[in-house]
């Protein structure tokens, strides 16, 4: 496959030749995006600005928003400060430190590291790479006060999770801090905890990232509904970059998001179905003018898609299901996200609003093991995921420069197949083959004509 980018008079331009190890994090590419995005449209690089400290400014925020909690949590741990009083005794547990009933501490230790065992495009070198080492810690205070800390090794933005979640009732509890905005099944599931080394392209490129914000959540029904809404203090805290980074570009205007999940069927491993359940998801923001599309991305991080110019109201929907019975699993979600892209027009006119769509269903066999426990076993999983591009004009003649108003649609397609092997609560081993190809419907972009295949090894281990 070989990925193409819009050029400046409409034609497509090949990205590049060199073929990167697929599943590697090409972060360096996404520090030259906005200057990149420049050039290719004749306005020349941007200039130097001095990037602010966001790593200072996000320790300094998420500080604050832990002390909050644990302001909140005070009446909360004084109607349990009998019952910690009960078991004082510090001991190690399960892999926690605990001191009674009143507090949990609980250290953890994650690495993953790839191995590329066949691609088919073009000879590649460097077949290793490490994909996530992390450390953090996990706690629990007087039964009421949760927190997490956890930070990436050797990455620009180190800081992943900085929270405090308090517990007011089972209906309500409240988070502070730095964490995931709560959309897409996929995306809030750990990714230590996937059924294929990387999450869908629909997902990766659609869904937001990390972001400082205030969140409440619960359960009501006896646990059948669950419920998410939180807001947000960046426009969006991935796609919008400051000197090439994924940080704020503008302020004072937030991200609204939330999630509902309604789950009628739970651990019934008697009957044909084990777990059921449905949500729905939203998250809306306001984007400021400039080059900040929604990127297609390849599996490899090779871009198919660049960015576009929008201004205006960012909206994103989505839909997701999972269906268990017996060893078998079956999920998905449908996702949309819609830009506006107010006076975009080369004359100073709207265009039309920018749309991206993705999809992806995924199947899981458990063949050996317990299902739905944890412990030694292995998964057989398969998963077909579509991302498109388009616009909401589709009469006019196509073209792909970053101001068409009738967008050239481009959609990606990928079946991944792959086997999990959990050998014990620390070790797993997966290993998949992908098979992507691009869609050029209207035929402007020079396109491989033939899907390739790669396949890759993952071992990991966490603590």
């Amino acid at each position: 496959m070989t990925p193409v980018s819009p050029g400046q008079d409409g034609s497509p331009r090949e990205a590049g030749q060199s073929q990167h190890w697929r599943l590697a994090r090409l972060s360096h590419a996404r520090r030259s995006d906005a200057g990149l995005a420049r050039s290719r449209i004749g306005l020349g690089p941007s200039r130097p600005q001095r990037a602010p400290n966001t790593t200072r400014c996000t320790i300094r925020a998420c500080v604050g928003a832990l002390a909050l909690t644990f302001v909140i949590a005070q009446p909360a741990v004084a109607q349990n400060g009998g019952r910690s009083k009960q078991d004082a005794g510090l001991r190690w547990k399960d892999g926690s430190l605990r001191a009674g009933d009143a507090v949990r501490l609980e250290p953890h230790a994650r690495f993953q590291t790839d191995l590329l065992l066949t691609d088919q495009e073009e000879p590649v070198d460097d077949r290793f790479a490490w994909a996530r080492r992390r450390i953090g810690l996990d706690g629990e205070l007087f039964g009421r006060v949760e927190f997490q800390v956890e930070r990436e090794l050797e990455a620009e933005s180190p800081w992943r999770d900085i929270y405090g979640d308090v517990k007011i009732a089972q209906a309500l509890r409240i988070r502070a801090g730095r964490f995931k905005v709560p959309f897409s099944m996929e995306h809030t599931t750990s990714g230590f905890a996937l059924d294929f080394l990387e999450r869908s392209t629909a997902v990766t490129a659609m869904s937001p990232g990390r972001d400082l914000g205030v969140m409440a959540h619960g359960r009501l029904a006896d646990r059948m509904l669950k419920y998410e809404v939180g807001l947000f203090k960046h426009t969006d805290s991935v796609e919008v970059p400051v000197d090439g980074n994924r940080a704020d570009a503008t302020s004072g205007v937030g991200t609204i998001a939330g999630r509902v999940t309604l789950a009628p069927v739970r651990d019934d491993d008697e009957g044909t179905t084990r777990d059921l359940a449905f949500g729905v998801a939203f998250a809306r923001n306001t984007m400021p003018e400039g080059l900040y599309g929604i990127i297609g991305r390849a599996l490899d991080g090779k871009r198919f898609f660049e960015r576009m110019y929008v201004n205006g109201a960012r909206t994103r929907l989505g839909v997701e299901s999972l269906w268990s019975a017996g060893p078998f699993t079956l999920k998905g979600e449908l996702l949309q996200l819609t830009d506006e892209r107010t006076q975009q027009a080369t004359t100073g006119g709207d265009l039309s609003n920018l749309i991206v769509r993705g999809a992806y269903v995924t199947g899981t066999w458990r063949v050996v093991g317990d299902s739905g426990r944890k412990g030694s076993a292995v998964d057989v999983s398969a998963r077909f995921d579509r991302l498109a591009f388009t616009s909401a004009n589709t009469s006019d003649e196509a073209f792909t420069n970053p101001r068409a108003d009738h967008v050239a649609p481009l959609s990606q397609r990928a079946w991944t197949f792959g086997a999990t092997w959990a050998v014990n609560r620390w070790v797993r081993v997966q290993v998949n083959a992908i098979r992507e190809q691009l869609i050029d419907p209207l035929g402007v972009r020079d396109l491989a004509p033939i899907a390739l295949w790669t396949t890759t090894m993952r071992l990991q281990f966490g603590l």
